[in-house]
């Protein structure tokens, strides 16, 4: 066998490229449903889903301006009662030293004195509670407003001040309209659009697809070799038949979902006329308690300047004396307690129905 010939230098030669040509291709598909009942029904729940949490807002910003001002309230309060609980101290001191001085003078026993002694050391405990309470008082308006620590009131403070601030930011209304109430239908409305919901799951669904492709090949040198585009357009229509029951499901529950939230509506509107009847109702009551601290503070304070005129002339023994001044200043502090009380129902009338904007 001879050699074999060598190849002709001319001819084209075949590389890898050749046998695997270069290409090219991309596509864009836009889609439309033009029958998406469900879809279009779920955009009116959402809108609605928004309406609720707008309302459990204005409910939650009258709950806090609730609790708020009844902490100013209770330092308010606490303020005055530890105001009351130094003036009874001091009181008490000059009484022990009054005793004192009886007792030197030769007109007072070691018993009085021992019973002033008592007085001064439980004014003393009173004074500390107090202050105490003042504490928890301030500590518990800053957890409030979300400051660590105590938060105090100005020395400038009006109570009047937080009556006239919340009439500018709450309007009086009905009980019913009150918003954890309008807040309760809506949620019902949204159950019952859940439930039709659940329903048009069974509904058919139309899309209508369109798509554009285009695809290059390139030669040997790279250069394009050809060009091609294609566009189709095409319309799916879907009925759904079975799916193992779950739709079905779907409608039980939601069934249920709006029954419960139906009992929640009659709770929510119950508890809304019971903190509005009651609000009103202690307005009253607390200004009877007031009336009635008022006259005891008022017999108190004779029955203490009696006692403290008859001790000077010897006819009472301090023992009397001591109480005296004890039931004072208790009827001094139950008498602050109730002017701001008072303050208190008052403000929880306004925020029992109000719609806080």
């Amino acid at each position: 066998m001879g050699a074999p010939a060598d190849p002709d230098p001319t001819a084209p030669s075949t590389s890898r490229t050749d046998l695997f040509p270069t290409s090219a291709s991309a596509s864009l598909t836009l889609s439309q449903p033009i029958l998406a009942p469900r879809a279009w029904y779920g955009i009116g729940t959402a809108n609605l889903s928004v309406e609720v949490a707008k309302l459990s807002l204005e409910d939650r910003r009258r709950v806090t301006i609730g609790a708020v001002a009844d902490a100013v309230v209770s330092i308010v309060t606490a303020e005055r009662v530890s105001e009351v609980n130094r003036v009874g101290l001091r009181s008490a001191l000059e009484l022990l030293e009054l005793t004192r001085r009886r007792e030197r003078l030769g007109t007072g026993t070691k018993l009085d004195v021992v019973r002033a002694e008592q007085d001064v050391a439980l004014a003393r405990a009173t004074l500390v509670s107090g202050d105490e309470s003042l504490r928890r008082a301030r500590e518990a308006l800053g957890a409030v407003l979300g400051e660590r620590g105590e938060v105090g009131v100005p020395q400038t403070f009006s109570l009047n001040g937080i009556a006239a601030e919340m009439q500018s930011q709450c309007t009086q209304g009905r009980s019913d309209q009150r918003a954890d109430v309008r807040a309760a239908r809506a949620e019902l409305e949204i159950a019952e659009r859940n439930l039709t919901d659940a329903k048009l799951a069974f509904a058919p669904y139309a899309e209508l697809s369109s798509t554009l492709q285009a695809q290059t090949a390139f030669g040997n040198d790279q250069g394009i070799s050809s060009r091609s585009w294609e566009w189709s357009i095409s319309a799916v229509l879907t009925i759904p038949i079975w799916d193992g029951g779950a739709r079905y499901g779907d409608l039980r529950v939601n069934r249920a979902l709006v029954e419960q939230q139906r009992a929640r509506i009659g709770l929510a509107e119950r508890a809304a006329e019971l903190d509005s009847t009651q609000a009103v109702r202690s307005v009253a009551v607390a200004e009877q308690a007031r009336a009635v601290a008022e006259q005891a503070r008022d017999l108190a304070r004779e029955t203490a300047r009696l006692t403290q005129v008859a001790f000077e002339a010897g006819t009472v023994t301090s023992f009397d004396l001591v109480e005296s001044g004890r039931r004072q200043r208790q009827a001094e502090i139950d008498l602050a307690v109730r002017e701001f009380e008072v303050v208190k129902a008052k403000i929880s009338a306004l925020l029992a129905s109000a719609a806080c904007k």
